[in-house]
């Protein structure tokens, strides 16, 4: 209820009062507007203030944030603390922009990348750590697979550091080319090849599929060099060959310990024994290992009952792998071995050798007796890195030392070059045969 309105409700005064109080308060209303002080609009002072005041609160935050910064100097990628601290994001953003003004060369950006994330697994000291990018990561499981783009041809090395051919797939590019068994490469497109590990060697001879690549080998035979061309094409991997090479002996050579080589080596042993395998002659050799599970299989194949490998982590923790025996190869085994016998090849010479079902012979293995793990990043790279070593049933830790065989021969490699007679071979089936 308003003043006028209490006004109202008293006795109302006579009509001359009227006029004259009517008159009085239109006097003090002009007068009390003249007088009064000019509003302010209200909304937009307060409006003013609390922009100022929000801006001041974000100002002070972005300078806390500023300073923790500085202190801690890490950055926090996904959640975890990273090892990329402030100064080294600083010089590779320096290094970045001094090769993009000054460098005479030009160079890919992402290969820069992928080196320095290379640089960083090559840091932990472990020797078979390595960053994949995405595409080196997709042909090294396709290659895992048993499937690959190249020539179809078998690589060699020898103990002065000559690459050379040590065979080829049956209808391959390699075949139809002319190459030759003992044919040492010199250049692939060019690019000289003298000195280079056999790895290098094959990776460079493989490309996308109706490509063609230009090898040159030296031909010791006729003591010509010759270049080679052919068109590379999608091929199955060969990890197993096989056949008898005595009535009773079967000889079967593991190249590889991808996923195929599981299939393959169970065909190999019901075809040789269809043809009267009793012993075994088991060819190790240039085998630089492969997969564990398909090493694990293979060894439950033929392997008596008992543990295959056991396996220790950082942390101190054991695990074992075993065979239940059910397949157990009742004959004679030999196992040929040299230098580059390694890793998931040593897990079943080990395994064969402790449980005393083979003898080998040769020369001493490589001595790689740790395991790697893959790890997937965002991207479809990924990373690997040791992560366990590996005993044999003995409990012994060949990491660094190898297997010694039972029987020392060294390989005639310039017999096998000039005749392609495999002497460690030879010896073996002699063996086997006053046996």
């Amino acid at each position: 209820m308003t003043e006028q309105d209490n006004l109202q409700n008293k006795e109302q005064p006579s009509s001359g009062e009227t006029a004259l109080i009517n008159q009085v308060q239109i006097s003090a209303a002009v007068n009390a507007q003249a007088n009064a002080p000019e509003k302010k609009p209200r909304k937009r002072h307060l409006f003013a203030k609390g922009f100022a005041f929000g801006m001041g609160v974000m100002l002070m935050i972005c300078i806390m944030l500023f300073l923790v910064l500085m202190l801690t100097r890490r950055v926090y990628i996904s959640g975890r603390a990273g090892l990329a601290d402030a100064e080294l994001i600083a010089k590779t953003e320096s290094i970045a922009y001094y090769l993009k003004s000054h460098s005479l060369y030009d160079y890919d950006p992402d290969a820069l990348r992928d080196g320095m994330l290379q640089g960083l697994m090559e840091g932990t000291g472990d020797r078979y750590a390595q960053y994949y990018n995405t595409q080196e990561l997709a042909d090294l499981m396709n290659d895992y697979e048993g499937n690959f783009c190249g020539l179809g041809v078998l690589i060699k090395q020898s103990p002065e550091g000559d690459v050379y051919v040590s065979g080829t797939y049956k209808d391959s590019p390699a075949e139809e080319a002319g190459f030759t068994e003992g044919d040492v490469f010199k250049a692939v497109d060019g690019v000289d090849v003298e000195g280079w590990d056999r790895y290098d060697v094959a990776e460079l001879i493989r490309g996308e599929e109706g490509t063609s690549v230009t090898i040159t080998v030296y031909r010791e035979s006729t003591g010509e060099t010759l270049d080679l061309t052919a068109t590379r094409k999608q091929l199955k991997k060969i990890d197993v060959e096989y056949r008898m090479v005595s009535d009773t002996t079967g000889y079967i050579w593991i190249k590889d310990f991808d996923e195929v080589a599981i299939t393959q080596f169970a065909e190999a042993l019901e075809d040789l024994r269809s043809q009267g395998m009793e012993d075994m002659i088991l060819d190790l050799r240039t085998n630089t290992g492969g997969l564990l599970r398909a090493v694990l299989d293979i060894t439950r194949q033929i392997m008596c009952k008992g543990v295959i490998v056991s396996t220790r982590n950082a942390q101190g923790e054991t695990d074992s792998y075993k065979c239940d025996g059910k397949n157990e190869f009742t004959g004679d085994i030999l196992i040929l071995t040299d230098g580059y016998t390694a890793s998931a090849s040593e897990i079943l010479v080990g395994a064969l050798k402790d449980h005393g079902m083979a003898i080998s012979m040769g020369t001493t293995t490589f001595g790689k007796g740790v395991v790697q793990d893959f790890f997937y990043l965002s991207d479809a790279s990924g990373i690997k890195f040791t992560t366990e070593e590996y005993l044999t049933p003995n409990g012994t830790a060949i990491d660094g030392v190898g297997i010694e065989p039972d029987i020392v021969v060294e390989f005639d490699y310039d017999r096998y070059i000039e005749d392609k007679t495999d002497n460690q071979l030879e010896a073996a089936i002699e063996y086997m045969a006053s046996h």
